[in-house]
């Protein structure tokens, strides 16, 4: 018989206790599917001549009092045999309701059900294999299914029902059952045999995987026309990859769906954590794949400008860097958030907010009236006092100085207690902002483009450490050398440093997108890796030996091994990551 041709019946039953003939059945109730789909329903109360425990009360709904008026076990059941008739008998853990039927039937003085007998339980141990629970509520939850009454028969029953459909289709189109037969074969197959999967796995599996290696890179999924449809980094390629194709059944959909669509895996080594972010950014939005979904296109990244190039220096937010005197902060989150850290600075420190021409009318303007500026512009004495001023909010824009949190917190507080919970929430919200900004912030301390440093971490293994080279605020060049360092290792860290570290080397005349893009990404990576990371500054009075050597002091010092994953570093990012134990 075809699958599409044959009867099942789901059943489910709800009872005092767990031991069939000294409990007794309470409700019963079946969904019978024909052709995948439910076409008829049986459901009935059974009084159990005897109370209902407290326990089973509180898990079904169902108490002494409702049973009073309803039929016995012997008056419900032969109803029941008429509507199972000749059906294959379906239930989820089928033994346990096998058990309380049978016992309530052999007290009848009749035989044991004959009919054909299938375990959902057991479909799901096999043909989901990843899934970490196989129990009734795991199994609604993984298809999405929408389900009333849980925990009473004919909802248990009728769930199982569209557990049961789902099966059908994937026993199908997975393993090839194609008669009734087959299926009643395929719940006693062994696991080793049900868990080959599809050809494309396998090949996958056996030609690819093998040869990954355990570094940092990028990797590159494909379809059966060699088109990448998905791009991601990882801290280990063979880690991250394999993760996709072991227990791919308790992956989300999407991630199920890229599974099923790729037929081939490529990857770059990069040598670094850092630079696998670096480049996945760039060649996400390079090939759009259609399975990512963050990181497609460059958003606007805005900065801070701190203008000091002019006598009374201003802050203002600008959409791109260039190289014209003023000192660039960030880039911050979004143009939300860089208006909300200068509303800060023009109402906590005493910086001007009128414009150039303004100022150069010399006299007094509104700002100077109501507080907010103590006009340099005619003051000798605000004038002199000016710099120390910008020098407080120059360490404010680089995390040294988070004394504005204690201003913004009291002031939470003072609303708070005069009950004014608007402005409260208003504080509150601009604190949790700040501080996440000045924690990034306090990991680059500088300028953009007077960001040069060496970045010192531990190595790929124990006696090595990694070196990022930055200048301007970007990656300039990866290095990674052993512990104790080598000759070799010292003379190209020389060369390294003497080659991005000239002080006569011109500065980026602008930075737009992509390099925006690029310092974002950098700065969050040192925020979320600084407690594992030493940062050597760049003197550009000192001799290049003399910053190896400080460079060189730095890696031969422990380092705390960060077990912050690269693959996260981007929180924007919310593509199909697959969690493992050994690589996020």
């Amino acid at each position: 018989m075809r699958l599409d041709e044959a009867t099942f019946v789901v059943v489910d039953t709800e009872t005092t206790g767990t031991k069939a003939g000294r409990d007794r059945l309470i409700e019963v109730a079946a969904v019978r599917v024909r052709g995948g789909a439910v076409v008829s329903e049986f459901a009935q109360l059974i009084n159990p001549q005897r109370s209902v425990p407290h326990r089973i009360t509180r898990l079904t709904g169902i108490s002494t009092a409702m049973l009073l008026g309803e039929p016995p076990a012997y008056r419900v059941l032969p109803r029941f045999l008429d509507f199972l008739g000749d059906g294959v008998l379906v239930a989820h853990n089928l033994p346990f309701d096998l058990r309380f039927l049978n016992a309530e039937l052999d007290g009848m003085g009749r035989e044991a059900l004959g009919n054909e007998t299938l375990c959902t339980l057991r479909l799901a141990r096999r043909l989901l294999p990843g899934l970490r629970s196989k129990g009734l509520t795991s199994l609604i939850d993984f298809y999405g299914l929408k389900v009333e009454q849980r925990h009473r028969a004919l909802g248990d029953a009728a769930a199982t029902a569209q557990v049961l459909i789902q099966f059908l289709k994937q026993v199908q189109t997975e393993h090839g059952a194609e008669t009734l037969a087959d299926l009643l074969r395929f719940q006693h197959r062994r696991y080793a045999d049900v868990r080959k999967g599809p050809a494309h796995l396998r090949a996958i599996r056996e030609h690819v995987l093998p040869g990954l290696p355990d570094r940092p890179g990028v990797y590159f999924m494909k379809d059966r026309r060699g088109a990448i449809i998905y791009i991601g980094k990882a801290k280990s390629l063979r880690n991250r990859v394999r993760s996709y194709f072991t227990g791919v059944e308790g992956h989300p959909p999407r991630t199920r769906d890229l599974v099923n669509t790729l037929r081939d895996v490529e990857w770059t080594e990069t040598g670094s954590e850092l630079g696998a972010l670096l480049l996945e950014s760039r060649l996400i939005k390079e090939h759009q794949p259609r399975f990512n979904r963050a990181q497609r296109r460059y958003r606007n990244r805005p900065f801070l400008r701190l203008d000091t190039a002019h006598e009374a220096p201003t802050v203002s937010v600008s959409r791109y860097l260039f190289d014209d005197g003023a000192e660039y902060y960030g880039p911050l989150g979004g143009r939300r958030q860089a208006q909300l850290v200068q509303d800060v600075i023009n109402t906590l420190f005493q910086l001007r907010e009128c414009d150039d021409d303004t100022y150069a009318l010399r006299r007094r303007c509104l700002y100077a009236a109501i507080g907010r500026c103590h006009a340099p512009c005619v003051d000798a004495d605000a004038a002199a006092r000016y710099p120390a001023e910008v020098d407080r909010v120059r360490a404010f824009l680089t995390g040294r100085d988070q004394s504005v949190l204690g201003i913004l917190e009291a002031r939470m507080k003072q609303a708070a207690a005069a009950l004014d919970f608007e402005e409260a929430a208003t504080y509150r919200d601009m604190l949790r902002r700040l501080e996440r900004m000045l924690r990034r912030q306090e990991a680059v301390a500088a300028p953009v483009l007077a960001h040069n440093v060496v970045l010192v971490q531990p190595g790929l293994t124990g006696d090595s450490a990694q070196l990022y080279l930055i200048r301007f605020g970007r990656l300039a060049e990866t290095l990674a050398i052993s512990v104790p360092p080598s000759e070799g290792d010292q003379g190209r860290l020389c060369e390294a440093l003497a080659r991005h570290f000239d002080p006569a080397q011109e500065r980026p005349a602008r930075y737009l997108r992509q390099e925006v893009d690029e310092v974002r990404l950098l700065a969050h990576y040192l925020a979320t890796h600084r407690d594992a990371s030493r940062s050597i500054a760049w003197n550009p009075a000192a001799p290049v030996e003399e910053f190896a050597e400080a460079v060189l002091a730095a890696a031969r010092e422990p380092l705390l091994h960060d077990d912050a994953d690269a693959e996260d570093a981007d929180t924007e990012d919310a593509e199909p990551r697959v969690a493992t134990g050994t690589d996020g």
